[in-house]
């Protein structure tokens, strides 16, 4: 479900908790990129999962955290 009212939407899903959570929005997709890749550690084999959502549903951008 989406939540957040920009262009675009950061969401974390906790594996563990199989939980959705919107973490930011933006209208810019560079900038919401560069933030996921500074606040979490992007791994190949990461439990949880962090998505960039465009405001139609579609997922353009998704990974691995640990």
């Amino acid at each position: 479900m989406i939540s957040h009212k920009k262009k675009y939407g950061v969401y974390h899903w906790d594996t563990f908790d199989n939980e959705t959570i919107l973490v930011t929005e933006s209208d810019d997709l560079n900038d919401l990129k560069e933030q996921v890749l500074k606040k979490y550690r992007v791994t190949p084999s990461g439990a949880d999962v962090v998505e960039i959502v465009n405001n139609i549903g579609t997922i353009v951008a998704s990974y691995k955290i640990g």
